[in-house]
């Protein structure tokens, strides 16, 4: 049985930011893995302190990776980013087709 569908615009509005900051905080871990491990690289010349640099990010990686899969759709009720068991980060619902940006576009 589905949840009844939001029509809020201030609930969208809200479950929508949190969509948005669970998935910059998702693509900033993928953005800084590159520089991150250079620069231990860089700084320590040593495989330990990279491996535990990427451990580390690994580590963040899973967590982001979570937070991102459970958002739930502010409107739908359903989980934002999942149909069935393959996470898709797509920019829409994938149940309902809410846009992530949906609340600003007017």
């Amino acid at each position: 049985m589905e949840e009844p569908t939001a029509v809020d615009p201030a609930v969208i509005a809200t479950g929508l930011r949190r969509v948005r900051k669970r998935r910059w905080f998702l693509w900033s871990l993928i953005i800084i893995y590159v520089p991150a491990v250079w620069t231990s690289l860089t700084l320590t010349h040593s495989d330990r302190a990279t491996g535990l640099v990427f451990g580390l990010w690994l580590i963040l990686l899973i967590v982001a990776v979570w937070f991102v899969t459970t958002a739930k759709c502010p409107r739908c009720g359903n989980l934002f980013h999942m149909h069935g068991i393959t996470p898709l980060y797509l920019r829409n619902c994938l149940h309902c087709q809410l846009h992530v940006c949906a609340d600003k576009q007017k």
